[in-house]
């Protein structure tokens, strides 16, 4: 934890992290009315303390992903894997940029992106069937972040876009685990005993 508190320390200090954004402390207890869920129609209201933090989370989250599933496609050797990998670019592409317009319509920070990062080497550091492996566990895993961000939010436009990315996360997920299926990569995890076919 302490190492962890430096290295941020550090990255911050030099400028190659921007520190999360920060909202005014309330003076007072202050109850939602009516208007609260509104996202669309009506009087919107800011975006509130969680709501953000889950969009600065999920931001953060996908740029690492947007970069790494970038250099996977670049180096992935099964055009079936890349062109799945692609996919998952442009899907996390645009997740990013629905998220990071929601902070920036607040006037709000948003992380950097890492793509810079990435070389132009095509030479694979890992097999095609470890990076598939990652990716759809990767994406899998944003399917928990995504439901934590929709329980705790409050706005129906936000919602919405939420459960867009649901539905597109489970696609890749779906598509990426029958290659897996189909190269006779993925092992089942145990099963509860069917007692009614107990012999």
């Amino acid at each position: 934890m302490q190492l962890m508190e430096q290295i941020n320390s550090i990255l911050m200090k030099k400028g190659l992290i921007k520190k999360p954004p920060i909202i005014p402390t309330p003076d007072k207890a202050t109850f939602a009315s009516e208007d609260f869920l509104n996202g669309y129609i009506g009087d919107v209201r800011s975006l509130h303390a969680l709501e953000i933090t889950h969009l600065y989370d999920n931001i953060e989250n996908n740029v690492t992903s947007k970069a790494l599933i970038t250099a996977f496609s670049q180096v992935a050797r099964n055009k079936n894997i890349r062109d799945l990998f692609i996919k998952g670019k442009r899907m996390t592409e645009k997740n990013v940029d629905h998220y990071i317009q929601k902070l920036h319509d607040e006037n709000l920070p948003s992380p950097s992106l890492l793509d810079d990062l990435i070389t132009k080497s095509e030479f694979p550091p890992f097999s095609d069937k470890l990076m598939l492996f990652h990716k759809v566990d990767m994406f899998s895993m944003k399917i928990r972040t995504m439901g934590n961000s929709l329980a705790v939010n409050g706005r129906s436009d936000i919602a919405l876009m939420y459960v867009k990315s649901l539905t597109n996360i489970g696609r890749f997920v779906s598509e990426g685990s029958k290659i897996m299926m189909k190269n006779n990569w993925m092992e089942q995890p145990p099963f509860a005993l069917d007692r009614e076919n107990i012999k």
